[in-house]
């Protein structure tokens, strides 16, 4: 939607822009929340952002409704009495907690979570049987204990169940629809340099379904394709071209992006990127797309002085080590009594199916680049490591069973005895063997502050890139990892071992 489609002049939709600077007759700046500029932008675009500020409520709401809904609906088959008396507020109580955190760690509270694709339902699956598990457990060692309760397993039982199906049912439902919605949505790069070409390439490589605008602000490259070669990338537009409403070329924008730096912009410009702002278009920088959208840290904010800018945990959580370490312990512990009987029948089949030790040893670099030895099923031939430093996926010194081991994480078992030995935490940066961070750190500036952490099993690169095949995949684990050092905290660490768990059971390693 334009100027011209909203029946505005010229002069009145550059009136709206001079009021951003204009000021009033006693000197003060001028508000630029006028109901012009409101005109300008739409009604259709506030509905849009009104639909994505309510729409977690509205499922957080629903979510509360069904659970109590179901539950209510099996006291009243179940038992002949007054519902309100058989109902348990704790039980309620604790069914509603478990759901909703659950819930929102997979993201399913999100408008930007794709509720509708296989892994998301999975993750979903994963965390209700936890939540089975851990309901029951909270309920009849705690909330029971020395409490006469009316309501029965079965009705817990069926309302956990129950809600998990309608659950997904109506999230895939929701994920349909939004992507009808959002069908033909554009996102509006603005700049010309590398930044642009970046971004276009994470997003082609996220398979992102919406349409890509490139707008050069020097005007040098207009009518050249963002990447020379690829006929299928866009094609840069004159800025004069950008009307910056809520639609482009007849789609919907959702995001403009700044690839470029503020002060090479014209003023002009600035001032309707500010209005554009104020009144609910998405206008963001491109560091700020790539953390919020894509979660890792973009390659332009890091520099020595990164890990002393505000909001750097590594320093204020020292409560959350303490924790983190405990839980690493009985993990550890916990996993070499749990899997020893895999451990015996893993040992055997290595040893049947090649020749060689069945544990192998390397040395890593582990926090604050303290070296230890890392221990793990083996799963290539002997002497693989004199050979390529990467492993690609259909890699010929991969043993029989090694493909297996890998694919279902199996072969990092005895990594248990690192955890409870310090070397390793469950969740962190993967501890890289030496001779590869010898290089990496002459090949990639700050490479050495994902050591700033204790490595670990698992990771946020791990559960969102693929296995590293080259140095361009070994730079852009780079930024997760970093992601992680500088956010790291007990969410994220759930939301990483559901991840985990959907990569083990579904066989999504290497």
């Amino acid at each position: 939607m334009n100027a011209k489609e909203l029946n505005l002049s010229p002069t009145k939709s550059q009136l709206m822009l001079d009021r951003l600077t204009a000021k009033k007759d006693d000197g003060s700046t001028g508000s630029i929340f006028t109901s012009d500029c409101e005109e300008f932008q739409g009604v259709i675009h506030w509905k849009r952002a009104f639909i994505r500020h309510v729409y977690p409520v509205i499922l957080l709401f629903t979510d509360i409704l069904l659970i109590v809904a179901l539950f209510a609906i099996w006291v009243s088959l179940r038992y002949d009495v007054d519902i309100l008396q058989a109902m348990s507020r704790r039980i309620l109580l604790v069914l509603t907690l478990a759901n909703v955190i659950g819930i929102a760690l997979v993201g399913g509270y999100s408008y930007q979570t794709n509720t509708g694709t296989f892994r998301f339902i999975s993750e979903h699956l994963i965390v209700s049987f936890g939540i089975f598990v851990g309901v029951f457990f909270i309920i009849y060692s705690f909330v029971a204990y020395g409490y006469r309760m009316n309501s029965g397993r079965s009705i817990i039982i069926f309302t956990l169940v129950a809600f998990t199906c309608l659950s997904i049912a109506y999230r895939f439902c929701l994920a349909r629809l939004k992507h009808s919605l959002q069908k033909g949505n554009a996102l509006c790069i603005i700049g010309s340099g590398s930044t642009t070409a970046d971004l276009y390439q994470r997003l082609t490589d996220k398979k992102s379904t919406h349409a890509v605008f490139a707008i050069d602000p020097a005007g040098d490259s207009i009518g050249k394709h963002v990447i020379d070669g690829d006929s299928e990338s866009p094609v840069f537009e004159s800025l004069d071209d950008l009307s910056l409403n809520s639609s482009l070329h007849g789609r919907y924008v959702e995001n403009y992006v700044i690839a470029c730096p503020m002060e090479s912009l014209p003023p002009t410009f600035v001032k309707r990127l500010a209005v554009a702002q104020f009144n609910g278009n998405n206008v963001c920088s491109y560091e700020a797309y790539l953390r919020e959208k894509m979660m890792i840290i973009p390659p332009s904010e890091i520099s020595m002085g990164w890990a002393l800018e505000r909001g750097f945990l590594l320093t204020k959580n020292v409560t959350y080590g303490r924790v983190k370490r405990l839980a690493d312990i009985l993990f550890g512990l916990s996993g070499l009594v749990l899997f020893s009987p895999v451990f015996l029948v893993v040992a055997i089949l290595v040893k049947l199916t090649s020749k060689g030790p069945v544990i192998f040893k390397q040395p890593r670099v582990g926090q604050k680049e303290v070296h230890f030895t890392l221990y793990k099923f083996r799963s290539m031939k002997v002497g693989s490591e004199n050979g390529s430093m990467y492993t690609s996926a259909n890699d010929n010194r991969i043993t029989v069973i090694g493909k297996f081991l890998r694919k279902t994480r199996l072969d990092e078992i005895p990594q248990f005895w690192n955890v409870l030995k310090g070397d390793l935490s469950l969740i962190g940066p993967r501890a890289e063997w030496t001779e590869l961070v010898q290089g990496y750190e002459q090949k990639f500036p700050y490479y050495h502050f994902r050591h700033a952490v204790k490595p670990g099993i698992t990771g946020w690169a791990q559960v969102n890139y693929s296995y590293g095949q080259n140095d361009k995949d070994t730079l852009e684990k780079l930024y997760y990892d970093l992601y992680y050092v500088r956010n790291h905290s007990v969410i994220l660490d759930a939301i990483i071992l559901v991840k985990t768990v959907y990569i083990v059971i579904f066989g999504r390693g290497q």
